[in-house]
């Protein structure tokens, strides 16, 4: 009886020896016996379980599955236990011989998959309703789960198994929710199922019945949801209905209560397939739709063993028909791996006036979560019609053969050639012609030339351009740039040969934490002509620009020609306005007198010029500007005289196409003398007002003043527009210097007179009307001895008559002025005298009436003393 209790105690002793070495060494043993049970490639490691036995629990800190040096998953703080644990997803507490698991964090790592090999596996379908009916009941808590290819999706998962009263799984995350269960009767029902994407939101739910084997679809069903498109607000329904081996998914704008999509579908154990299923879409106002036939081939098999075809076609519709646009995707094996998809898009698209030809064989390979797509010899896109009413788009042409398009940008040649047509400015062709390499916004390179030219009838020129330039992930450059005409020829202004040229590369460094932008650039033309005489010497413009982006820099420089300038000027653009100011340093006036046409026999001779302008340029207050301009001390030489003391002061401000003349102060003319046909000196004009003016914002011209011939001429007030006559003033003016001007020989006249003017600007008939003018002292008339004798030989009664004028004193002089708009000039004066040499000193009373054109008198006189003019001038 010892005996075998001793046997029995080692027996019992060994085997808990046994069990806990067992327990001891289980991370080492048990990932041997996991092997065979688990996917080729994959490995198991865990910690030390430890045993909790106040809370009859088992705790696991760490469990991984790796595939190669790939980690597939990682399980963290779990705890298995034999009774149900209260969790905070609301479930009810149970018995305690449910089965209950929590885990902390599950993290898994989809992109591993890739590394498992591809097997072969031919298991007989499994029994849905038996595989629920046996399922323990157990519940399953995963606090945190999470892929690492899909970060933005994790969240909570919690599933509650009860076979016999039905089971629930509720995922609870950000970016995804889903609350489903399945009842006693084999039915699935969707409460909820909300996915958010980077600009949609789905929201899903409905009920269906689950299949009778794993190999099988569930015999009928219903599923709708809404889409919600956040950046257009935009909501569709969508709705999925089958039973048995058919049904339908139509989608709606749930807005515009108009069909999206509707997709008949049909299936059985080998084929999946959408036939005649239709489509239509609005794009910018463009109506879309077409038709997709879509098939999936061994869909129960592996990927490896799948056919997909599909056949998608889009009709438009334009002034010049229809146009066709179809989608053909011979049948192809899925593979997720390695996939190999010959496709093409053919046909045209067409809409307005505008037609594209469409020819793109393609091939698409490589891993189907991230796939590559090469296009094939012959692929072109191709597009021509009308554009506007006044441009034509003759052809524009993208060549892309060899382009290959994957997730890491745009590799292979990229090439564009566009002619074009503008009615009114001529025919252009312009070509872009590069490489890229994994180029995508701010990543990879691309690398350009580009090159074009023109014919422009409207300016009489030919246009060309030409430069480099490239793209290096955030880096954009233009290498090198050199476009311009042989001339331009507009109205009455001709250039010759203006060229823009980048002296510095234009970079724009697009990375906010580095950006930068910057360049330099010289904008020259050999001449510039205005008329048939006038012009500027060879111009240039050099200038600079810097800042940290194209909405925003700073662009400085300056503008000489020879002579001219040079003129600073600087300005900055900050996105939505443009500021800037120029600055024109003093320098002499003889440098614009290529500006004054020859013909016109003008030549300055001294004097100095200055000026300075600020403005402002933005698409809410278009352009604003102002500043002044001064000229001091100006004098010329002209062809019948010369001008000398000219100041002028112009201050001035430009607002909506409307000039302000005269802010602060009038603008300012004062000239000390001029030399032509009358000595005029003096001279002073103030401006100030609105141009083009209107009757709230008038032009007036005031202080006007000058001497001459010994008195003064006056203007204290002419407005435009003009509601009463301007009045011109005359005072004082010595009539014998006036007939000396005009080399009257036959008679003489002496004496000072006064007169008033009104003059119109505006009035239909007269330029000078009920104008007057009357002696202000006594007034002598003499006629010349000779003439008086030939008036006598030719006609004694004319001579007995003109005898009581051969001298004459004035006492009241009275005469009416009117100036007609023709030129017409009408004098009526009444005379009283007396002639002191005649017997018993006769009293005269004249009537005298004038008529004379002063546009023609004044081209008469006007040629005085040219040569007096040219000796002084030229020696």
């Amino acid at each position: 009886m010892k005996l075998t209790l001793k046997i029995l105690s080692s027996i019992l002793g060994l085997i808990l020896v046994s069990l806990i070495t067992l327990w001891l060494t289980v991370t080492h043993w048990l990932p041997l016996v996991a092997k065979p049970y688990l996917p080729e490639g994959v490995t198991l490691s865990l910690s030390q379980p430890q045993i909790d036995f106040s809370r009859a629990a088992l705790d696991i800190s760490q469990l991984q599955l790796n595939v190669d040096d790939c980690r597939l998953l990682q399980l963290q703080d779990a705890t298995i236990s034999g009774f149900s644990s209260v969790l905070s997803s609301g479930f009810s507490a149970s018995d305690s011989d449910v089965l209950s698991m929590n885990i902390a964090h599950l993290k898994t790592n989809s992109a591993c998959l890739h590394h498992l090999p591809v097997t072969e596996t031919h298991n007989p379908p499994t029994d849905v309703h038996s595989l629920l009916a046996n399922l323990p009941a157990f519940k399953l808590n995963i606090t945190d789960i999470r892929d690492e290819e899909w970060q933005k999706y994790h969240g909570e998962l919690l599933i509650d198994a009860q076979p016999e009263h039905g089971s629930q799984l509720i995922f609870q995350g950000d970016n995804l929710q889903l609350s489903a269960e399945i009842t006693d009767n084999d039915q699935l029902t969707i409460n909820q199922l909300m996915l958010k994407l980077d600009d949609q939101q789905l929201n899903l739910n409905g009920k269906l019945t689950l299949p009778i084997t794993t190999d099988s679809m569930p015999q009928q069903g219903e599923v709708s949801g809404v889409v919600m498109l956040q950046e257009s607000q935009q909501r569709w329904q969508v709705d999925l209905s089958w039973q048995q081996s058919q049904g339908m998914l139509s989608v709606k704008d749930m807005q515009q209560s108009t069909p999206l999509a509707m997709l008949p579908w049909r299936i059985n154990s080998h084929t999946l397939s959408i036939q005649q299923g239709i489509w239509q879409w609005q794009q910018d106002g463009l109506p879309l739709r077409g038709g997709i036939n879509l098939q999936l081939d061994n869909w129960q098999d592996t990927l490896a063993d799948m056919r997909v075809s599909a056949r998608v076609n889009m009709v438009t519709e334009g002034s010049k028909g229809k146009g066709n646009l179809v989608l053909s995707l011979a049948p192809s094996p899925i593979n997720l791996l390695q996939s190999e998809m010959l496709f093409s898009l053919n046909g045209q698209i067409k809409y307005d006036d505008m037609i594209v030809d469409v020819r793109l064989p393609a091939m698409l390979s490589g891993p189907l979560l991230s796939p590559k797509v090469t296009f094939q010899p012959q692929a072109l896109l191709r597009a021509y019609g009308r554009l506007s009413p006044t441009m034509t788009l003759q052809e524009a042409r993208w060549p892309l053969a060899g382009t290959a398009v994957d997730l890491d940008g745009v590799t292979g040649r990229l090439q564009a050639i566009v002619k074009f047509q503008e009615r009114y400015w001529g025919n252009f062709n312009l070509h872009l012609d590069g490489r890229a390499e994994n180029f995508s916004l701010d990543q990879g390179l691309w690398q350009w030339r580009y090159w074009g030219d023109a014919k422009l009838p409207a300016l009489n020129a030919d246009w060309d351009l030409q430069g480099r330039g490239a793209w290096h992930d955030s880096l954009l450059s233009v290498n090198s740039l050199n476009t311009g005409f042989n001339r331009i020829e507009y109205g009455l202004v001709s250039m010759s040969k203006p060229r823009l040229i980048l002296t510095e590369p234009l970079i724009w460094q697009r990375n906010a934490d580095i950006a930068d932008f910057k360049g330099a650039f010289s904008l020259s033309t050999q001449r510039m002509t205005f008329g048939e005489d006038s012009y500027l010497p060879p111009t240039t413009i050099n200038a600079t620009v810097r800042g940290k982006s194209p909405s925003d820099f700073s662009l400085n420089g300056n503008l000489s020609a020879q002579q001219v300038g040079p003129i600073p000027f600087y300005s900055r653009w900050d996105g939505s306005r443009l500021r800037g100011m120029a600055r024109w340093p003093k320098q002499p006036m003889t440098a614009f007198q290529t500006l004054i046409p020859p013909d016109l026999a003008i030549t300055l001779r001294e004097g100095d010029f200055y000026a300075q302008a600020a403005f402002s340029i933005s698409a809410e207050q278009g352009f604003i500007g102002g500043g002044h301009w001064r000229v001091k001390n100006a004098g010329m030489w002209l062809k019948d005289g010369d001008i000398e003391g000219v100041d002028f002061v112009l201050p001035w401000r430009l607002q909506q196409s409307t000039w302000q003349l005269g802010i602060n102060s009038p603008v300012q003319l004062r000239i000390k003398q001029i030399n032509n046909l009358f000595e005029l000196s003096d001279i002073t004009a103030d401006l100030s007002g609105y141009y083009p003016p209107s009757d709230s914002h008038p032009l007036q011209l005031k202080a006007v003043g000058l001497r001459l011939l010994d008195g003064q001429l006056s203007l204290p007030l002419l407005r435009w527009p003009q509601r009463e006559p301007a009045t011109i003033k005359i005072s004082n003016i010595e009539l014998s210097h006036l007939f000396s001007t005009l080399k009257v020989s036959q008679f003489a006249l002496s004496g000072r007179v006064d007169g008033e003017l009104p003059f119109y600007l505006t009035n239909p008939e007269w330029i000078i009307h009920q104008g007057w003018i009357t002696n202000r002292g006594p007034l002598t008339l003499r006629i010349d001895p000779q003439f008086m004798q030939s008036i006598k030989q030719d006609n004694i009664s004319a001579g007995a008559a003109m005898s009581w004028l051969d001298y004459l004193e004035i006492s009241q002089s009275q005469a009416e002025v009117n100036l007609s708009n023709l030129g017409q000039l009408t004098l009526r004066a009444r005379v009283k005298g007396l002639n002191p040499l005649a017997e018993k000193k006769r009293e005269v009373q004249l009537n005298y009436h004038h008529e004379e054109n002063v546009f023609q008198l004044w081209r008469s006189l006007r040629f005085g003393s040219n040569l007096e003019q040219w000796l002084e001038k030229n020696l």
